[in-house]
Formats: C-alpha cells, sequence, structure tokens
C-alpha cells in the first residue's frame, strides 16, 4: 500500500513537472512570435495608411472647381444684374431729360411772350404823358407870333459813340458744366473781358432782364433749356434779337446747320480753339455813348 502510494505522489509529481515544462516553452514562444509578427503588420498599416490622401486628393480637386464654378455663376449673374440696372438708369434719366426740355421749351415761349410788355416802353404810352405835362398858353402867348423852336438835332449834336474797349464788353457765358464756365470765364477775364455766366437757357433769360450783354456764348446741351430754344427765345424779344451769338457744341457737324439756320455766328466744337474765338470776339466794335462806359454791371 504504501508503494502504491508513494508510485502515485511520483507520478503526480512527473506530470506536474512536465506540465510546468510545457507551459514554460510555451510561455517562451509567444515574445519570439510576437516579436516576429510586428515587423510585418507595421508595413502593412504604413501600406494601407499611405494612400489614403491619394485618394482624397480628386475628391478635394473636385470640389474646389465645383466651388470655383459656382462663384463664377455668381459674379456673371451679379455683373448682368449691375448692367441691366445701369441701362434702366439711362432710359429713365433719357426720358427725364426729354420731359424736362419739353417742360423748359414751353416756360420760355411764355417767358418770352410777357418780356416785350414789361421790358419796352411804346410811343403810345409815352405820348400822353408828355401833352399832360406842357403848361396852357396864356393869353398873351394867344395874341403873340408863335415861332417855331429849332429841331433838336439842330441845337444839340447827337452825343459821340465810341468803340468799346475790352474791359468795356460784357460778354455772357451759358454752359451747364461749372468746369468749362470757370475755364472759359478765366480765358476772357485773362483778356480783360467783362463775364456774367448762367447754368443754363432759363437762368440766362431771367439775367438778360436786367442786363444786355454785347455778346452770348452758349453751350447746345443743356437741362432746363437747351442753346437752340435760348437762342429762338433771344430772337423772339426785339432788345435781344441783335445780339452776336457764338455755340460751342461737342457734335459740332450735327449741330452746325441747325445753328446757322438760327442765326448764330460762330459754331466751334469742344474743346475750342481759344485764340480763334478771341479774335472773333474782337472782330466786333461794340459801340457805346461816351456816358455809359461804365455801366456795363448786371443789376
Amino acid at each position: 500500500m504504501t508503494t502504491l502510494l508513494i508510485a502515485l505522489f511520483t507520478a503526480l509529481a512527473v506530470g506536474f513537472a512536465a506540465w510546468r515544462v510545457v507551459v514554460a516553452r510555451r510561455s517562451a514562444s509567444k515574445p519570439a512570435d510576437a516579436a516576429s509578427t510586428m515587423p510585418a503588420a507595421a508595413p502593412a498599416a504604413v501600406d494601407a495608411s499611405t494612400p489614403a490622401p491619394r485618394q482624397r486628393a480628386p475628391e478635394e480637386d473636385a470640389a474646389r472647381a465645383t466651388a470655383r464654378a459656382k462663384a463664377e455663376r455668381v459674379i456673371a449673374a451679379e455683373a448682368a444684374r449691375r448692367k441691366a440696372a445701369i441701362q434702366k438708369a439711362q432710359n429713365v434719366a433719357r426720358v427725364e431729360a426729354e420731359r424736362r426740355a419739353a417742360e423748359a421749351a414751353k416756360a420760355a415761349a411764355s417767358l418770352v411772350s410777357t418780356l416785350p410788355a414789361t421790358q419796352l416802353p411804346t410811343p403810345e404810352r409815352a405820348a400822353p404823358v408828355v401833352a399832360r405835362a406842357e403848361p396852357a398858353p396864356s393869353a398873351v402867348e394867344r395874341t403873340a407870333p408863335l415861332l417855331r423852336p429849332a429841331p433838336a438835332a439842330a441845337a444839340a449834336p447827337a452825343a459821340p459813340t465810341v468803340p468799346k474797349t475790352a474791359a468795356q464788353t460784357l460778354i455772357m457765358l451759358v454752359d451747364d458744366s461749372k468746369m468749362v464756365r470757370v475755364k472759359s470765364s478765366r480765358l476772357l477775364a485773362a483778356h480783360e473781358f467783362q463775364v456774367v455766366t448762367a447754368v443754363d437757357g432759363i437762368d440766362a433769360l431771367k439775367q438778360l432782364e436786367n442786363c444786355c450783354p454785347d455778346l452770348i456764348i452758349t453751350d447746345v446741351d443743356m437741362p432746363g433749356m437747351d442753346g437752340f430754344a435760348l437762342v429762338a427765345a433771344l430772337h423772339g424779344d426785339p432788345r435781344t434779337r441783335r445780339i452776336p451769338l457764338v455755340m460751342i457744341t461737342s457734335a459740332e457737324e450735327r449741330h452746325r446747320d441747325e445753328a446757322t439756320r438760327l442765326g448764330v455766328g460762330l459754331v466751334m466744337g469742344k474743346p475750342y480753339d481759344e485764340a480763334a474765338l478771341i479774335a472773333h470776339i474782337r472782330s466786333f466794335r461794340f459801340a457805346a455813348k461816351a456816358e455809359d462806359a461804365e455801366s456795363l454791371a448786371c443789376a
């Protein structure tokens, strides 16, 4: 019995020792396997991660191209909208300018119709005043012989007239452009001419109620009343119909025939020849009475 127990314990001890050896061998083989497998896995991981950016690049390019195309479409639509808005504004401005020109022509016609009645006294109105101013003859005068007085022309000669100097010559400049008015005024002032300016035809007619220039230089295209309407109004007034006229226009050939028909003496294009303009003005001999040599300013 004792021998059997000893044999049993010996077998258990040998089996336990054999099991420990097997476990130890397995434990030693696991790190080697892990070490042998890691270099193979790492390149796989690296190989798996490297193609990713190459696959995303075409997608990014496609997205950028789509965004760029969309931006170009938005810019083109905005440009088309702005162009349409500008065209619409130009059409509205043209219609408004035509309406204002028609109203200005009507206003000029009504203004011209009132100028002769308010500016020019008629002989019929002046005659009764002279008749009332003469005293009634007395009884002695009725019996005395009547002696006719000498004519006024024979008693005193007419006041002499002298040609105006440049400093005595008044020129009206009509132009809606402030830059043109300033430039032309400086040119005329440099040659010692007196200058008065107006922004359009209506403004010129209002100033002509209080002054009478020796020469008028006018633009053609002006708001309110253009140059052609102003010339027609001047020729319709007996007080201003003989004033020499110079017309300066950006469309010289197109406006020359109409200006000549209306009686404009000189038509010049923009920019005009300054020397030719001054020579044309100096070609006139504006006459003035000696006592009126200083009465040039507009009231």
